[in-house]
């Protein structure tokens, strides 16, 4: 009788052990919304490619609004929201206390935030029921309020681990003493067009189709030079700097058009400022659009005019077009365009900054299809999401409990 005890427990201790060992880590994806942002997009692709034989992925947001949530909806059909409209009323504690029962009941092991805002409250959710947290930062500075400022530094002392995606923001969080530098992680962001390297002529008829198309699209000539932005219409991306060179670059680029890309509160604003510039017939703003990063193609330059940045998606998307970039030198641009060799680096907030290096990029057409076809070398070689994925499980892998 006792031998049989023994070996039933013997049996049993085996079967709980691998049982354990087959138990998926469970990590919750926390996000603010699924708008066309940078942000929204990397951790969309994220979710996308997790392994789900390895890992336990669900996802929940704070606001379940935007078109990109439409990628990934029959994988994740239904995500609770944890709608915050302040952080110092009662809705607030309603939240975190909704946040915290489910971690709870769905035995979360990794909570994994993507901006500030989820940031916020699944730091201090993650503490609360000992979920193990990891927070993102992908900007230097979120804005010039000081609520943003200790805001960050609370989140990254309170955080397991801090993903940062350039070099740059991690050397800012350890030179502020706002974290040690073990606790950050670098992964740069993915790139949507890693694509198999085509030939140049191939290449260039590509580009040059997509050109033609979208000036067909915006009603204007087909010799006309296209400088496109990708950005949301935000202040921090410069849009208003742009429009300032504008006058400047067209006196001695008069084919130039400016294709703006994306949407925001800034819209009507800038709209009235190409008016009292008079270059209104020059100014193109086509809003949020799903092939944002293939109109790429259709550029003759792209330009970064933005004040702060992290690793931006869109310099990365244009260089893989083999598009030439004029970027600001902010943030982690620096790890993507070496000035003169993968694209051209101009001072940020400078309006005559701008006029000089989009100048400087139009005025050699074959130097600047060199450089475009060398930062595209370049991008495709270091920034496939198939490394992104990679890095970001072999952090859940070292973080999840035993």
């Amino acid at each position: 009788m006792s031998l049989n005890l023994l070996e039933k427990w013997r049996v049993n201790s085996v079967n709980r052990k691998c049982c354990s060992e087959r138990r998926r880590p469970r990590i919750l994806h926390l996000i603010y919304s699924f708008e066309g942002g940078g942000t929204e997009r990397q951790a969309v692709e994220l979710l996308k490619r997790i392994d789900p034989t390895r890992y336990d992925v669900k996802i929940a947001a704070l606001r379940r609004i935007g078109p990109l949530y439409r990628e990934i909806e029959d994988r994740f059909p239904a995500i609770p929201e944890f709608p915050l409209s302040s952080f110092y009323n009662a809705n607030a504690i309603r939240q975190l206390k909704r946040l915290c029962a489910l971690l709870t009941a769905e035995r979360i092991d990794i909570i994994h935030t993507h901006e500030f805002y989820s940031g916020m409250i699944g730091v201090v959710a993650g503490r609360l029921t000992g979920t193990r947290v990891i927070v993102s930062q992908r900007n230097l500075r979120l804005s010039d309020r000081l609520v943003h400022k200790w805001g960050q530094r609370f989140i990254i002392r309170l955080a397991h681990r801090v993903l940062v995606n350039a070099e740059a923001i991690r050397d800012q969080i350890v030179l502020a003493g706002s974290a040690p530098p073990e606790k950050l992680v670098v992964v740069r962001n993915g790139l949507r067009l890693c694509e198999p390297l085509k030939n140049e002529a191939a290449l260039g008829l590509t580009r040059r189709l997509s050109h033609d198309a979208l000036c067909l699209e915006l009603g204007i000539e087909k010799s006309a030079r296209l400088i496109g932005i990708v950005a949301n219409l935000r202040p921090v991306k410069g849009h208003r700097y742009l429009m300032q060179a504008a006058p400047g670059i067209l006196r001695d680029h008069p084919r130039v058009h400016f294709v703006l890309v994306g949407d925001g509160e800034l819209r009507e604003e800038i709209q009235n400022q190409a008016l009292q510039l008079g270059i209104a017939a020059h100014v193109h703003l086509l809003g949020w659009r799903a092939d944002a990063a293939g109109l790429n193609a259709a550029f003759d330059l792209a330009v970064l005019a933005s004040l702060r940045e992290g690793l931006p998606n869109s310099v990365m998307e244009a260089m893989a077009a083999a598009t030439p970039v004029v970027a600001t030198a902010v943030g982690g641009t620096g790890e993507l365009i070496t000035d003169g060799e993968t694209g051209f680096l101009v001072s940020a907030g400078h309006c005559e900054a701008l006029t000089k290096g989009i100048c400087r990029a139009l005025a050699d057409e074959y130097v600047s299809q060199e450089i475009g076809m060398r930062g595209r070398a370049f991008v495709l070689s270091r920034f496939g999401f198939q490394r992104m994925v990679a890095e970001v499980q072999g952090l859940y892998d070292r973080l999840a409990p035993e």
